[in-house]
């Protein structure tokens, strides 16, 4: 069929024509970030110090949070905005304020080297905030089918730049500011090549954005749950070591072996994987290291870090999946979504900081200060492990095991909405794409026949307006599976298996076409029988044959 080759080559992976270096130019700046924030590698001189590192950091997180909920609110409304904004400007602003970091010390004494730190980790700050949008946005119009490969992907390449650049700055003496300054640049680069690709432009709707940041609710709470814990063991591991550079020499390490482990595991899988739901294996460990801390914290904080670290990492590729994949879904800008996940997991980790340094700020109380924040940290993760279970196991509609013979769904008459379900055959009083239905069944009928007459004749025609021979009942079927997405509100990887399913093929026949794995097809096949309101594939047949 030509529809399901169609999709088959939208969620083709394995073909390297489908694989593009560029979209890894992410992991430059990632690499620069994290530069800035999780080392003491440009502060020199009076500058380097753990108080002046938690400063650049505490700024640098600000100014980033700012960017991302500015840019946002002016894209959320009218998504062409973000080609007003001049990328080399944000670029610069990068450049300048790593160089302006790396001088105060060396420049500036007193309230000069505080005024010249908070200036630089703003302009960097205001830079990383519009990257890490603006990357989220271009991966937003991608297939999640690819991006589960190229987040790993990039994971691994930052931690292999940011390794590389923090020996090459201790063990050859070269200024850190030469090396850093080329990762924006080459990530600037890569993404204005990857926004001439072609992709489906987002749609500037509220009611989108509402429904695709619901969806996001359990990532959204196990982010600011482990964005908190990540910045309060960042900031009493640095503290308690008094060096920032001391506390990230094992976790260099460790970051980069967790990064290749994770990409080992998504290329054995073939990227037949769900990483929406992998972020729920993080929780079992991090509950046993919050366990652990208070026994070890005072002999071993360097190697907690590096485990935390090396958990955050792996969390973060997840985020930047799931961000992608919803923006995808729900034809959304990735920067609006991602901006609000990224800015929310920002103030969570200087709520962690803030923690952190106030427990350590008296050395009399630290210790049973940590087992209390421990103890906290060990009850949240375990609600919120007893949360995604409980929502996992307990869906809001089941669907039957290809049960042809199940009692067929009572017959609605009008318009009106029972339980979230429509009128099979007329326009749903409302979706999830914001239409509102206020006309009668006749009218109903009426717009749906002129939609598929129309849409039937512009795929029977040629560019030069002469009809041509449809091919067997291909074109037909993709009209009216464009019809049912639409009338029912279906998100772009329903639609995409709704044509497989009126087909009756199974969860892993459509897994192997899409290169997803079997639990995300069973996903969305739930989510569709719910919307439209049918309790079996023949039903879904019935349905198909009244459009």
């Amino acid at each position: 069929m030509a529809t399901m080759i169609e999709f088959s080559r939208t969620g083709d992976v394995s073909s390297p024509r489908s694989l593009r270096l560029r979209y890894l130019g992410l992991a430059f700046f990632w690499a620069c970030s994290m530069l800035t924030f999780r080392s003491a590698i440009l502060l020199t001189g009076n500058a380097d110090t753990p108080e002046f590192n938690t400063l650049v950091v505490v700024v640098s997180f600000l100014a980033n949070m700012t960017t991302l909920f500015s840019i946002s609110a002016l894209v959320e409304r009218t998504p062409e905005n973000l080609a007003k904004f001049s990328p080399w400007l944000f670029c610069g602003a990068i450049i300048a304020g790593i160089a302006l970091i790396h001088l105060a010390g060396a420049r500036f004494e007193g309230s000069g080297l505080v005024a010249a730190l908070v200036a630089g980790s703003a302009l960097a700050g205001v830079g990383y905030g519009y990257f890490w949008g603006s990357w989220a946005d271009v991966l937003g119009r991608m297939h999640p089918s690819r991006t589960v490969l190229y987040a790993p992907a990039a994971l691994l390449l930052t931690t292999v730049l940011f390794l590389g650049i923090s020996l090459a700055v201790s063990l050859a003496a070269v200024p850190p500011v030469l090396l850093m300054a080329s990762l924006p640049v080459i990530s600037l680069l890569c993404l204005i090549r990857c926004r001439t690709d072609d992709a489906c432009e987002p749609q500037a709707e509220g009611r989108r954005y509402l429904t695709a940041l619901t969806s996001l609710v359990p990532l959204i709470i196990a982010t600011l749950v482990f964005s908190c814990l990540f910045g309060f063991m960042w900031e009493t591991a640095v503290l308690s070591v008094d060096s920032a550079t001391d506390a990230h020499g094992f976790p260099l390490v460790l970051n980069l072996v967790a990064a290749l482990g994770l990409f080992i595991f998504v290329i054995a899988s073939r990227r037949h994987i769900n990483l929406s739901w992998t972020y729920q294996l993080l929780i079992p460990i991090s509950i046993v290291l919050f366990a652990v801390v208070p026994f070890f914290w005072t002999v071993h904080p360097v190697i907690l870090n590096a485990i935390m670290s090396a958990i955050y990492g792996v969390f973060d590729v997840i985020i930047w999946y799931m961000v992608a994949a919803t923006a995808y879904d729900f034809a959304v800008s990735g920067f609006v979504v991602g901006g609000l996940v990224r800015a929310l997991s920002i103030l969570a980790r200087l709520i962690g900081i803030g923690i952190g340094y106030l427990v350590m700020l008296v050395p009399e109380v630290a210790s049973g200060a940590i087992v209390g924040v421990c103890i906290a940290a060990v009850y949240l993760l375990v609600m919120l492990l007893w949360f995604l279970w409980h929502s996992a196991k307990h869906p809001s509609f089941e669907v039957p095991e290809d049960n042809d013979d199940a009692e067929p769904a009572p017959s609605l008459t009008g318009p009106a909405i029972v339980y979230g379900c429509v009128n099979l055959g007329s326009k749903p009083t409302a979706n999830e794409n914001g239409t509102d239905g206020t006309s009668s069944s006749a009218e109903s009928a009426e717009i749906d026949s002129a939609n598929a007459e129309a849409a039937m004749a512009n795929a029977t025609t040629d560019a030069a307006g002469t009809e041509k021979e449809p091919p067997a009942d291909d074109t037909p079927d993709e009209a009216v599976f464009a019809l049912i997405a639409e009338d029912y509100g279906l998100t772009r990887r329903e639609a995409e298996v709704l044509p497989y399913l009126a087909r009756g093929r199974s969860a892993k026949v459509i897994a192997e076409a899409l290169f997803v794995s079997e639990s995300t097809i069973r996903t969305h096949t739930r989510r569709i029988f719910e919307k439209t309101c049918i309790h079996s594939k023949q039903e879904l047949i019935d349905l198909v044959d009244k459009y």
